[in-house]
């Protein structure tokens, strides 16, 4: 535990990686599957001769890059500022294991970045074949940054036969890589689809329209059998504790019926557009299915999410920012004893003495309360709200002192989702005092 708690009311601080991480991958997946259909839009129009098509595709080039490259850019660094401050030790973990991947994914997003520039500014420089190819490079570079950034955050879910010990690429290619990779591929041609069918039901003539719409439907129907096939391999690869997860906690229950209606609707959608065109969309059709789109992302997201507690990086990291070859260690000499943050607040804020840190339980009782809301807030607070999300004192409302004493003794039969306990015994006293005193109306 070498760095400070953040503590955030109502919310949890790890909620608010999603508030910033969703917006962005719903826009990254555009950059991803638009990067595609913009390249094959455009080689189409060269070989066809369509002056129409391709001024269109250069006011759709224009949304796109001011979309995908501002909006993303700024909340990518946004990911990176908010899991610093949340999870500081699986964030400096991640950084340690995939050096090269980091490394690798930065040269290929400035590949991105400038071809994207080049693409569009260079509109009417670049001879046909130079554009197509740009066009190419655009589609190859940002599919790549998609590979290099799911391979890292698919090793949080599945680490596999992965050791600290272990290489790089026994990291970066673990069970779950390939299976996400299909489904983020075929994510990113459907969410891309639906986000041009909104720009053409406001930007394109009828005709361009009943054109344009199979074309990019194909392209979705394509991705939509990346994810059936993605989807598969990827649960059939899940660890035990995350398909126990998505099968007993009601919120992921809720997640993957959106998810799965939100696909079957998109599926659907795609589907009348292939057969029928761009007769049947105007704009709130287009923006409705862009929402449901959204919807489809979001909840996978969360579930991909919510599945790995108790762990933030599977059987590594602990979600209370512990790491499992720790747990021994502070189970012998308790949390306190390594966790130079928290002993410092207990000194300032409370006034402690340094020899009472190391056996709270026989402090008095109002002081043993307050070391066990600290302990609460390093140990609990990363998955519980006090009221709020999963909130703490609502559930143990109804509870005993006896019935909150027994489930924090045996935290992980009390809830698989939940670690083992971290503390030392004396710790594991002070807060079941804090949590008595919250059941009863206390802090």
């Amino acid at each position: 535990m070498e760095y400070p708690v953040w503590v955030v009311p109502f919310l949890t601080a790890p909620m608010l990686i999603p508030l910033v991480a969703i917006p962005h991958v719903i826009v990254a997946q555009f950059a991803v599957g638009g990067g595609f259909l913009l390249a094959d839009g455009v080689t189409w129009a060269y070989r066809h001769r369509r002056a129409d098509v391709l001024a269109y595709l250069r006011d759709l080039a224009r949304f796109f890059v001011l979309l995908t490259i501002v909006f993303g850019a700024v909340t990518g660094v946004g990911i990176w500022w908010t899991i610093g401050l949340t999870a500081p030790e699986s964030t400096s973990a991640l950084i340690h294991v995939f050096v090269f991947g980091w490394a690798t994914e930065w040269v290929v997003f400035v590949l991105e970045i400038v071809s994207a520039f080049a693409f569009y500014y260079l509109w009417d420089r670049l001879r046909p074949r130079e554009h197509m190819a740009m066009g190419w490079v655009y589609a190859a570079s940002a599919w790549l940054s998609l590979v290099l950034i799911t391979g890292i955050t698919s090793f949080m879910l599945t680490t596999g036969r992965w050791t600290p010990e272990r290489d790089f690429f026994t990291a970066f290619f673990n069970p779950s890589f390939l299976p996400q990779v299909l489904i983020r591929t075929g994510g990113s041609l459907a969410i891309a689809a639906l986000w041009i069918g909104v720009h053409l039901s406001l930007r394109a003539p009828e005709p361009l329209r009943e054109e344009m719409i199979p074309r990019f439907s194909r392209w979705a129907m394509a991705g939509m059998a990346l994810i059936l096939i993605g989807g598969l391999g990827y649960f059939a690869v899940l660890p035990d504790h995350a398909r126990l997860n998505m099968v007993r906690a009601p919120l992921l229950l809720i997640m993957t019926a959106l998810n799965f209606g939100a696909t079957l609707i998109a599926l659907a959608a795609f589907g009348l557009g292939h057969l029928r065109g761009g007769r049947w969309i105007n704009p709130p059709e287009a923006l409705l299915m862009l929402l449901i789109g959204a919807v489809a992302i979001t909840s996978g997201e969360f579930l991909r999410e919510g599945a790995r507690k108790p762990y933030r990086i599977e059987g590594y990291i602990f979600s209370p920012g512990v790491r499992v070859a720790e747990v021994p260690t502070l189970q012998r000499d308790g949390l306190i004893a390594h966790s130079p943050w928290l002993q410092q607040y207990l000194q300032e804020n409370l006034g402690l003495p340094e020899e009472a840190l190391g056996d709270p339980a026989r402090l008095p009782e109002p002081q043993k309360v307050q070391v066990g809301e600290a302990l609460y807030n390093y140990h609990c607070a990363a998955c519980h709200a006090l009221d709020g999300y999963n909130g703490m004192r609502p559930l143990i409302q109804p509870w005993t002192p006896e019935i909150i004493a027994d489930a924090v003794r045996h935290l992980h039969r009390t809830n698989p989702a939940m670690p083992p306990w971290l503390g030392n015994e004396a710790e594991r006293e002070a807060l079941i005092a804090y949590l008595v005193a919250l059941q009863k109306g206390g802090p």
